[in-house]
């Protein structure tokens, strides 16, 4: 049988990989990855996520080799930062803005977005389009709480690490597996029913955008979770012995938490002016 203090490491180790993979692999992820010109390589940064009432920064790099050290005059002509609404409107024009030369990079804000509202941008650099044919796309939420998020963050890592734990246990026929498995259901209830839909309202306005009511996929995956596990317990209280049924359980939370935060979110209909997920 393996030792409770391996099977904690393993546990920690698996709960940081996905942890690492839903916060990186998500669409409201600052967008990163280098530019060539002219045989040189530039790093970029682009914001995907901003606070309603708030401008979002946007910064590009200096890829114009006679700018080195070049005036805001100078830099502001030679780069425009361009934005329309999103999902794109038919007819609707992109907005072009002069980016102002500040700190070694090119800098211009976007406008706020209501909840959930987007914008599709690009970057116009002397004549080349960097993004223009895949625009960035970036969604306004609201502020939430840290008293909200800051619990929610926590409790939906533990329902991870529970639930690894419970797999491992219940793989290793380790009998803390049913207490784990319990564990489980109570970080998914308080972190994702709880302080999830806490976190849903203040971002979006919504409590719940999942099944019935639209299809953002992080509201279903917590979900589908959720029924895994009392599914798992069920059969533990008129079985006893079912372990198989918590491992089952196990797999199922990690594979739809393989799938990306954020997919599929709340998204403000930009003819409608109706909130909307699952589009």
């Amino acid at each position: 049988m393996m030792k409770k203090s391996w099977m904690i490491l393993l546990a920690v180790v698996l709960t940081m990989c996905f942890a690492v993979f839903q916060r990186m692999s998500g669409p409201t992820y600052p967008k990163s990855g280098k530019v060539e010109v002219n045989g040189k390589k530039y790093a970029y940064k682009l914001p995907r996520s901003g606070t309603t009432g708030k401008e979002a920064v946007v910064k590009f790099p200096n890829v114009l080799d006679n700018t080195s050290g070049a005036s805001t005059q100078a830099a502001s002509q030679g780069a425009y930062l361009c934005y329309r609404r999103y999902p794109l409107v038919e007819g609707e024009e992109y907005v072009k803005v002069p980016m102002r030369w500040q700190d070694g990079a090119w800098t211009a804000s976007l406008p706020s977005r209501p909840q959930a509202g987007k914008w599709a941008y690009y970057i116009q650099a002397e004549g080349v389009s960097y993004f223009a044919d895949q625009p960035v796309v970036i969604r306004y939420k609201g502020d939430v709480p840290a008293g909200i998020l800051i619990p929610h963050i926590l409790l939906m890592f533990l329902a991870m690490f529970f639930a690894v734990m419970a797999g491992i246990a219940s793989l290793c026929n380790n009998p803390l597996y049913k207490r784990y498995c319990l564990l489980t259901i109570l970080c998914l209830l308080i972190g994702g029913f709880v302080f999830g839909c806490l976190v849903q309202y203040h971002a979006f306005g919504v409590y719940w955008s999942g099944f019935p009511l639209g299809g953002d996929f992080t509201d279903n995956k917590t979900l589908i979770a959720l029924l895994a596990f009392l599914a798992a317990w069920g059969v533990l209280v008129f079985r006893k012995k079912a372990r198989w049924a918590v491992l089952a359980a196990s797999i199922v939370m990690l594979g739809v938490f393989c799938i990306p935060h954020s997919a599929n979110g709340s998204e403000l209909n930009p003819e409608t002016g109706c909130i909307e997920s699952g589009r």
